[in-house]
């Protein structure tokens, strides 16, 4: 691994890429660069709280963070042949889990928003030899880069808590055009508690760091959103508690990209 700094500095260079990526909708874009530059920035200190998300972005600590990875090859129907993209990738413990678990051939992709995420979680990917089985880029989650009906499962987990209204709408049809018919979609983030004090108490502490809001969706909002956006064969998953913050729920779905 090298040095935080020399991370910092390919980052920063990186980072000049997300100034010309142009989403479908201006308002989207500015939203989208500003979680990325608070990532950018605040991944890159040595506070405690920059230590210590750094080190639940490991994927040694994937099963962790991402609790339903665990059960997610037989819940999603996870073929070797899949082409597989994870929305919010960050390190790519996800994808390196996944590879490992339901032995993917197909070349597997990560999209990040976030320069320092992508480049740290490279060499992850490198330092693990996988490098020609998983690909992590720069870019949004409203403007993918990748050709229409090209994947057969996307993910995205903890991610669109950063999202307003506008921008889940745009990325979901954007997950939309991306899968083939019949592909599948999961996702999964925190949710709203039932009680009001814990629900703030929650929401400051994932604006930790960072300056735009935090938008936290129970199950059932999700679940308009998605089918709003044509999503089919919705299934509850991932719900539950956090297991490293068991104040904080989680709610999410699995669902299908109908047939043609």
């Amino acid at each position: 691994m090298g040095s935080l700094g020399e991370l910092c500095l390919k980052a920063n260079r990186e980072a000049e890429v997300l100034s010309g990526v142009k989403a479908t909708h201006q308002g989207a874009e500015n939203e989208e660069l500003e979680v990325a530059r608070d990532y950018d920035a605040w991944l890159s200190q040595e506070t405690l709280l920059a230590r210590w998300m750094r080190f639940w972005l490991s994927p040694q600590r994937t099963v962790w963070l991402n609790t339903p990875v665990r059960w997610l090859p037989e819940a999603i129907s996870l073929r070797p042949t899949d082409r597989v993209l994870d929305i919010g990738c960050g390190y790519g413990g996800v994808l390196i889990y996944l590879q490992r678990r339901a032995g993917i051939t197909a070349a597997m992709e990560g999209l990040d928003c976030t320069a320092i995420i992508v480049e740290r979680g490279r060499k992850e990917v490198l330092s693990r030899g996988l490098q020609d089985k998983i690909n992590l880029r720069l870019g949004v989650a409203t403007d993918l880069p990748y050709p229409d009906a090209s994947r057969d499962v996307v993910l995205c987990t903890y991610v669109i808590k950063h999202m307003s209204d506008t921008l889940l709408r745009q990325m979901l049809l954007e997950i939309r055009r991306v899968l083939k018919p019949g592909g599948r979609f999961c996702l999964w983030e925190a949710a709203p508690s039932r009680y009001q004090f814990m629900q703030s108490w929650n929401e400051k502490l994932l604006r930790k760091g960072l300056t735009s809001n935090v938008h936290l969706r129970s199950l059932e909002q999700l679940r308009t959103f998605m089918e709003e956006a044509g999503f089919t064969d919705l299934r509850p998953y991932g719900i539950g508690l956090y297991y490293y913050y068991p104040p904080l729920p989680r709610a999410g779905f699995i669902a299908s990209n109908p047939a043609v």
